[in-house]
């Protein structure tokens, strides 16, 4: 999925990093504030250098009389080195708060898109955007930004300096200045289209190598290793290209720039030297104007090595607005005050009212309308792909009707406040998540409160000290990522054992005795069966009634009693 098409034509990537730079308004002047700070000492050491060497070369003072000069000098290099310093910081700060509102947006907007249309999308890219795109942004606010005020504050006070010394010499400043931003905008533009590409190649890249990793145990028992690998040297191959072609078109741009700011110090140092031989110039005004000059050019040169951050962030940003401007597949709507919710651990009644589910242009369910009564324990079955989990996705609010309604306790669900919602419902996958960390951690994120007895009551509840015992370290045992480490059904019970930290109001199980052996299969119903005790349970289930005591047929989009 290429997140650039999203880009809105009212919300273009310059004006977007213009808004966002706003979080940061007091950082950012600041920079901007020691950066002038730091110019004009430079300008007042440039020219205590000037006037020593005046006195020295043509009047022949001594070091005595020039200690005042020589004081100041001492005096203004370390206070300009803190200045630098401090300008540092700032700016550092700056990036970093923009950085942090930028990926706390991304982590919002995730949310709210939730599962449904996260699976449309590759894993690896939205992993670059997040992390890889974001951190680009950071020379742009910390460098780019404060240089750009700085090349036109520096650039005046270096000429407020020289214009009443000289201003022929400030004359040909500016207009061998006004080519820099010219050379800057005619490469930039080659330089940003290039960065667009090369982060077209890298998302490609971290999907790919992202995909791979996931299905390492399926490459290798189809023996598609060495393909693989071909595919993912082929991807790096591009990619390097990619960045060879932009660092190439830098290279260009400081060399430009380069050239130019040799040229014009050049034509000041001729015309400066000329006249100091005819004897209308004084010495310590065109040596002072020679030091002056590199440093003028200095700030300019660096605004266009900063100019490709910019271009960099531009590609960047297209990238983030993009997957900001994804659609959910849930819409957003204000939680009515009125909205009845069971209490937490009372049964919760359920009803379809004609609702129709669709998501990624295909109608999933159409005109279901069906309930459920407070406590009711129901099996929803039917082939594969009718809309069973699809069911439990829309009660999840994973997934809003595109018709109908679903009243949960008498309140139309969209209308519930989700935080509320989601403290009454438990759910219990096929293939619960579990988290690189331990045992215990894992099943306190039913309730991050929880005490330890809390949770030991809940791994007893949920058979997990069954096997307990032949581990290392407990609850605290280390379990790898997706957990590896234990069993699929101790990771069922593990998964089963965060809901008893909860007071559900509503069960929900997508099949979740699935694969399980039958010892597996028997200690997980158990802990199921104590956890729906006097609750509302709806079970997805390929095996007939699994158990429960009402059973729905899907089929063509509408649901029967079964037997």
């Amino acid at each position: 999925m290429e997140f650039c098409a999203y880009i809105q034509p009212d919300m273009g990537a310059s004006a977007w990093l213009r808004q966002k730079s706003r979080k940061a308004r007091w950082p950012l002047a600041l920079t901007v504030a020691l950066g002038e700070l730091s110019g004009i000492f430079l300008i007042l050491q440039t020219w205590l250098l000037a006037r020593v060497a005046n006195l020295v070369i043509f009047q022949h003072a001594t070091v005595a009389s020039l200690t005042g000069e020589f004081l100041a000098l001492i005096a203004l290099a370390p206070a300009r080195f803190l200045v630098m310093w401090a300008t540092r910081r700032t700016s550092f700060e700056c990036a970093s708060r923009v950085k942090r509102d930028i990926r706390g947006d991304l982590s919002e907007h995730l949310r709210q898109l939730g599962p449904i249309a996260l699976a449309g999308m590759r894993t690896g890219e939205v992993v670059t955007i997040a992390v890889d795109a974001v951190e680009a942004l950071e020379g742009y606010y910390a460098r780019y930004l404060p240089q750009r005020a700085l090349s036109t504050l520096v650039p005046f006070t270096v000429l407020a300096a020289v214009f009443p010394m000289d201003w022929i010499s400030g004359l040909v400043l500016v207009l061998t200045a006004v080519f820099l931003p010219v050379t800057m905008i005619v490469i930039g533009e080659e330089a940003h289209l290039r960065n667009q590409r090369l982060w077209a190649t890298l998302a490609r890249m971290s999907g790919r190598f992202f995909d791979i990793l996931q299905g390492l145990t399926t490459v290798k028992m189809f023996t598609a290793a060495r393909r693989e690998v071909a595919e993912i040297e082929r991807a790096s191959n591009e990619y390097r290209t990619a960045t060879m072609s932009v660092l190439r078109v830098a290279f260009l741009s400081s060399f430009m720039l380069e050239l130019l700011s040799a040229v014009s110090i050049a034509i000041v140092a001729v015309l400066s030297g000329l006249r100091l031989m005819a004897g209308s110039m004084q010495f310590a005004r065109a040596y002072f104007i020679l030091l002056a000059a590199p440093e003028y050019f200095l700030v300019l040169r660096q605004l266009g090595t900063f100019y490709h951050m910019r271009m960099e962030a531009m590609s960047a940003a297209e990238r983030i607005i993009g997957l900001l401007e994804t659609t959910p597949v849930t819409r957003v709507r204000t939680a009515r005050s009125d909205a009845s919710l069971p209490s937490p651990g009372e049964a919760c009644g359920v009803l379809f009212d004609s609702v129709s589910l669709a998501y990624n242009g295909r109608t999933i369910l159409d005109d279901l309308s069906f309930s459920i009564e407070p406590g009711a324990h129901v099996a929803l079955t039917g082939p594969s792909g009718i809309g069973k989990s699809t069911i439990l996705s829309a009660l999840l609010r994973f997934l809003d009707p595109q018709v109908g309604q679903i009243l949960v306790h008498g309140s139309p669900l969209a209308l519930v406040d989700r935080k509320e919602w989601f403290e009454r419902v438990a759910w219990l996958p096929q293939n619960p998540t579990i988290f690189h960390g331990t045992i215990r951690e894992n099943i306190r994120l039913g309730r991050q409160s929880a005490s330890d007895e809390e949770i030991s009551e809940a791994a007893r509840m949920a058979c997990v000290d069954e096997f307990l015992g032949r581990l290392p370290a407990g609850l605290d045992t280390e379990v790898g990522e997706r957990g590896e480490g234990l069993s699929r059904g101790q990771i069922q019970r593990v998964a089963l054992a965060r809901l008893f930290l909860r007071t559900p109001s509503l069960v929900l199980l997508d099949e979740p005795t699935a694969h399980l052996d039958k010892a597996s299969a028997r200690l997980v119903s158990n802990g199921i069966s104590a956890l729906a005790r006097g609750r509302t349970m709806i079970m997805v289930t390929h095996r007939g009634s699994g158990g429960m005591e009402r059973t729905l047929v899907l089929g063509a989009g509408k649901a029967r009693e079964g037997a």
